[in-house]
Order: structure tokens, then sequence, then C-alpha cells
């Protein structure tokens, strides 16, 4: 007798679990539909398919459906937008910034002109941040920040730096709170509406499962022997990704002797 075997989908990542539910969703087609015409030399298709399986299988697209909806709105939070905007006005501030340095390292005043260049010197230090990973810049932008104010603030007073270095200083801290805001936003959000999205798509996929593997002992096979085969081979294939990651792992916890 065919049936679905035991997989643990509680072990796989959240969107690991995502892509083997829509893989499975879409094995559904396989499954009998009422008002579909007898196949020669099997029991009628018809009279076998309980209105249970129909009602399992649109509860269980839905909860995935549901599901996709929350890892797309996870992805967009409110605060990602204001992480963006203030992450493009750091960059902006940096550049007036150097620009502003550039400039001064021609002055016609020779003090003015060596301060300017002192600092300039840290900004060629450091090079260009606004290119890279927001993670990145910010390490750039801290160590960049920490050395700029180390020289004597009455100097960088002197040619107006000071009133470029604390709009710098300002627009990275407001990009941090962003961050940190966004951050905030994502994990409740992960732990809230995804998780408990997830945790319905999973039950509904138990349910689908139960159901086929009862039908298959009350009712003949055939009609969900693809089925079966299919999401066998889903399960198949994802227990072997388990089991590689998992002796992965193992094998960098293992100390080195």
């Amino acid at each position: 007798m065919k049936q679905i075997v035991s997989f643990n989908i509680a072990r796989l990542r959240v969107e690991e679990d995502f892509g083997f539910l829509k893989l499975i969703a879409t094995e559904t087609d396989n499954l009998p539909k009422n008002g579909e015409e007898d196949r020669p030399g099997e029991l009628s298709m018809t009279a076998s398919v309980p209105t249970t399986l129909t009602t399992s299988v649109t509860t269980f697209k839905n909860a995935v459906d549901a599901f996709d909806n929350a890892l797309k709105d996870s992805a967009s939070t409110p605060s990602t937008a204001l992480a963006a905007e203030a992450d493009s006005a750091r960059d902006n501030a940096w550049r007036g910034a150097n620009n502003y340095l550039k400039a001064m390292t021609a002055h016609p005043a020779n003090d003015v002109r060596q301060t300017a260049i002192e600092a300039k010197t840290l900004f060629d230090k450091y090079g260009d941040p606004t290119t890279l990973p927001q993670t990145e810049e910010s390490g750039v932008l801290h160590n960049l920040l920490q050395d700029l104010k180390a020289i004597d603030g009455s100097k960088l007073t002197a040619i107006t730096f000071d009133t470029w270095l604390a709009n710098l200083e300002s627009c990275e801290t407001a990009f941090l709170a962003a961050v940190s805001q966004r951050t905030e936003e994502e994990a409740a959000r992960q732990v809230g509406i995804v998780k408990e999205t997830r945790q319905a798509a999973d039950n509904a996929y138990r349910s689908l499962v139960e159901l086929v593997n009862a039908l298959t002992i009350v009712n003949d096979e055939a009609p969900y022997a693809t089925f079966i085969d299919h999401v066998n081979a889903i399960i198949d294939r994802q227990k072997t990704v388990l089991k590689t990651r998992q002796t992965k792992s193992r094998k960098e916890e293992k100390p080195v002797l």
C-alpha cells in the first residue's frame, strides 16, 4: 500500500519550508478531482473523491499563499524605506565633506591648506565607502569619524570643517538608528506573522498527508499513486539536504587536534 513517508518539516529553515510546501502545492494537481472522467480499468474517480479531500487541498493552498504573502511583507517593513533614505543621506554627507576638503587643499592660506590636507589624507586613507555594502560602510565611517575627531577641533573650526564633520556624524547616527528600527520590525514580523502563517501552512500540509494516506487504505490507491510518488521524491531530496547540512555542521564543530 502506497503511503506518503513521514517527514518532520519543522526542521526546515523558513525559506526552505516555503519552497518545500510550494512544490507540494503544485503536486496537488495530480490528486483526483470531483467531476473527472473515469479512466478505463480504474475505479470511479468521481465516487472515490470525498469532499474532505477537496477541502483539504484548498485549505493547504490558501495557507501556503498566506505564508508567501507574509514572507513578502517581511521584506518591505516601513523602516526599510527610512533606512534607504538615511543611507543616501550619509553618502551625500561623505561626498560633500570630501569635496569640500579637496577644494580647501588648494586654499591660498598655508595654515588652512595644511589642515585641509591633514583631514583629506584621512578620507583618502579609507577610500570611498559609499559603494560598499551598508555594514562595511558603517565600519569605515566609524573609523574615519574617530580619526577626524582626533584632529585639534580648533583647526577644523578654523577651516569651517566642523560643520561638515557634525553633519557626517549626524547622518551616520541617523542611519544606524534606522537600521536598528528595521531590524526590530523584521524580527517582530518574523516571530509574529511569518511564524503564524508558517505553522498554519505546515499544519495544513500534515492534514493533507494524513488524509491522503487514509484514503489509500479506505479506497483504491491508484488515484493517489502519482501524487504520493512525487511527494515522496521531494521528501527524499529534502532529507538528503538536511543530512548533508547536519554532517557538515558536525565536521565544523569537531575540534582540530
